[in-house]
């Protein structure tokens, strides 16, 4: 199934986030599976996600299309079942963004993008290995 998402995130309560749960531990945080997505502007562009077991270990993460608007992923039908997908408008797909030093040197990591379910509110972080895409493409051309 291919995802692609083209609107912005809704906005996320902050006085009580829904808990998703990673489907796997992202690589390199084995115990770190429970996370909230928070929005930190009225934009729907830049959210945290931040783990409730470890409120100090945050991803800064944003949607792709705003950046990206003709990215999509594919994802394996083992994947989709694992993170509870029946409709593929159900699927958002989020970018782990590098802030750098400032806004010129900000990066996404296109080979490794988070895809969360809405409604199961599972999530996984997919490894395009072979996809020849980049760990860090520059979000902004200047």
């Amino acid at each position: 199934m291919t995802v692609q998402l083209l609107e912005p995130v809704e906005t996320v309560d902050t006085t009580q986030p829904p808990v998703l749960e990673f489907v796997a531990p992202m690589p390199g945080f084995p115990h770190d599976r429970r996370f909230v997505l928070v929005a930190l502007d009225d934009t729907g562009m830049l959210y945290s996600l931040q783990s409730v077991d470890r409120p100090q270990l945050r991803f800064l993460v944003a949607p792709p299309a705003p950046f990206f608007p003709d990215y999509s992923v594919e994802v394996d039908d083992a994947t989709i079942e694992d993170l509870g997908v029946v409709d593929p408008s159900d699927v958002l797909v989020l970018l782990v963004i590098n802030a750098g030093d400032g806004p010129a040197d900000a990066s996404a990591n296109l080979m490794a993008p988070i895809v969360l379910a809405r409604h199961s509110l599972r999530a996984v972080q997919v490894i395009l290995g072979r996809s020849g895409l980049p760990v860090r493409a520059p979000l902004f051309i200047g």
